[in-house]
């Protein structure tokens, strides 16, 4: 196992499905607000080995994608299925999406497309290249690498990052949110995470990187953390652009909200949002994302 997918591997949330129940019971709601529909019969489906219950069968289809789906633990998925007849997943993690829908009764599975891929433009491997070639410049100098030339590294290996971002949305469209591609679009905590995944890895490298050659005492990386946020900053209105144009009915952004401590990430996507003077409803709601580690965002539900 590589060290790259060892420090991914500590990136996840084991139970995100049990603690995120209450979130996730409220955020579907408001995703599903509002749809209405012709209901034109019923059929049965399938609960467990014994029980069916009957769904109804609707005379128009409606589409919806959702972005940064992941292991579908923040919302749904059964509730959104009753609305909509194409349901798109999209995440850079497919095995994830493929582990959230195998135990889905078959006449939901059946409308669920998985699409994998980054809307940065930054792919895992992209992100997995980068760990490497940081470990092979420290191989390379060992004791001769100094606080600065690591640091140097590291901004020369996020601007080859940086290179592959999409910088308008013209080729973010033709890649994954084609323009009324469809009736609603989600993208729930997903700004946060745009760039979480490489933040967390420069700072497990920085520290072990520093207890090897620097005698624990760690490199200042400020301006790795300010290239970074300079990343964000230019690809989250590309994002949201390309979100608001491939929406035809609805889009529900979701991001962690903190007035005091602004989310990286999280904090661009809400004043981007904000300054496009859009008629724009918003709901605030509580998710406790880590309850073992006391771990609770108010997420500002900004739907358009």
């Amino acid at each position: 196992m590589s060290i790259y997918t060892q420090i991914k591997d500590k990136f996840t949330m084991p139970n995100a499905y049990q603690d995120w129940s209450r979130y996730r019971e409220k955020v579907t709601g408001l995703i599903v607000d509002g749809v209405e529909r012709e209901v034109v019969g019923y059929e049965p489906v399938k609960e467990g080995l014994v029980k069916t219950k009957m769904v109804p069968v609707y005379k128009e289809d409606l589409s919806i994608a959702i972005l940064g789906a992941g292991s579908c633990s923040d919302f749904d998925l059964v509730e959104i299925a009753q609305y909509f007849d194409k349901i798109t997943l999209i995440d850079v993690d497919k095995k994830s999406m493929t582990k959230a829908i195998e135990w889905m009764p078959e006449i939901f599975k059946e409308k669920i497309t998985l699409k994998e891929a980054s809307l940065t433009g930054i792919t895992d491997a992209d992100q997995e290249r980068f760990c490497e070639h940081i470990l092979k410049r420290v191989s390379q100098y060992g004791n001769g690498m100094t606080k600065e030339m690591y640091v140097r590294f590291l901004l020369e290996e996020l601007s080859v990052l940086e290179k592959k971002l999409y910088k308008d949305e013209i080729k973010l469209q033709e890649d994954i949110l084609p323009p009324a591609g469809y009736d609603v679009v989600v993208c729930l905590g997903v700004h946060s995470q745009l760039m979480s995944l490489l933040s967390y890895m420069i700072n497990v490298l920085t520290y072990n990187i520093s207890s090897q050659l620097f005698q624990g005492q760690k490199p200042s990386i400020k301006m790795v953390v300010t290239k970074i946020k300079a990343m964000n900053s230019i690809v989250i209105p590309v994002i949201n652009s390309a979100i608001l144009k491939c929406s035809k009915e609805k889009a529900v952004f979701g991001c962690e909200y903190d007035e005091m401590e602004p989310v990286e990430g999280a904090y661009q996507c809400i004043i981007d949002l904000v300054e496009r003077s859009l008629n724009m409803t918003e709901y605030h709601l509580k998710w406790e994302f880590n309850p073992e580690q006391n771990v609770v965002y108010d997420m500002l539900i900004q739907i358009i």
